[in-house]
C-alpha cells in the first residue's frame, strides 16, 4: 500500500499498535481482526509528494515468493 500510494504522490506513515485492543475500540475494528501496523494515508498541506514517476526498485518476482524460497 505504501508504495502504491507513493507512486500516486500520497505520503503514508506507519506505526506499530502498542495497545492492538484500544486501537481496535478507536477504529471500530471487530474483535475478530488485529490492528498492528495503522497505516496513516494522505497529503502535506500545502505541498503534494512528488510523484515517483521511474521507481529504482528490483523486480516483483526478485522480492516475492511463493511456495519456495
Amino acid at each position: 500500500m505504501m508504495l502504491a500510494a507513493a507512486d500516486l504522490g500520497i505520503g503514508t506513515g506507519h506505526s506499530p499498535a502498542g495497545d492492538r485492543q484500544r486501537a481496535r475500540e478507536i477504529l471500530g475494528v471487530p474483535d475478530d481482526h488485529v490492528v498492528a501496523f495503522p497505516l496513516g494515508v494522505g497529503c502535506r498541506a500545502g505541498r503534494a509528494t512528488r510523484r515517483v514517476t521511474k521507481p529504482d526498485r528490483r523486480p516483483f518476482d526478485g522480492v516475492v515468493h511463493r511456495d519456495r524460497w
